[in-house]
């Protein structure tokens, strides 16, 4: 009896510290005090917060209508979810008044590389976007999951957007 007890206590004691593990991991994306989660060490990665100038992009900047600073925001955040369903395949996730997470297919099975590294069939790139309450910029962050390193998809998708961001955002000059 003495034995079937202690080995009980081993084996809870042994699996404690993998129970441990499951609350440190935290995922590669959040908004945290007005901040997006910083870029993972694979470099897959950029954002309009990092200060790291190859991981860094510029944040997008929306039109401030004059006497409507409401009616802007909600106009910026109504455009910018237009430009994202524009640019194609992608399944938003989260959208609130202030922040919006996208995701978008990884990759075909033709472009993944399974050379040096399982990559899983539903593996998805995540694109984050905040617009922070007090000023006229929408932080932004995309973090590629297939690539080890840095292949420039995360930078030309945030770069697309922006484009047709900018184009919903013009004013039609008034007649």
């Amino acid at each position: 009896m003495l034995v079937y007890r202690s080995h009980r206590i081993w084996c809870l004691l042994a699996a404690l510290p993998l129970a441990g593990c499951s609350s440190i991991v935290s995922p590669d994306y959040s908004l945290s005090e007005g901040h997006l989660a910083p870029c993972p060490a694979n470099k897959d990665c950029v954002s309009s917060q990092d200060t790291d100038p190859a991981l860094h992009i510029a944040p997008m900047d929306y039109l401030m209508i004059q006497g409507e600073p409401q009616a802007t925001r909600d106009k910026a955040h109504a455009d910018l979810v237009a430009a994202i369903n524009a640019a194609g395949a992608a399944r938003i996730v989260s959208n609130h008044r202030n922040y919006i997470r996208v995701e978008y297919p990884a990759g075909a099975r033709d472009a993944r590389s399974s050379d040096s590294y399982y990559q899983p069939e539903n593996a998805v790139d995540v694109v984050e976007f905040y617009l922070p309450p007090t000023s006229r910029t929408i932080e932004m962050r995309s973090v590629g999951k297939l690539g080890l390193m840095e292949n420039g998809a995360a930078r030309e998708r945030l770069e697309r957007i922006r484009a047709l961001f900018t184009k919903l955002q013009q004013i039609p000059p008034k007649p």
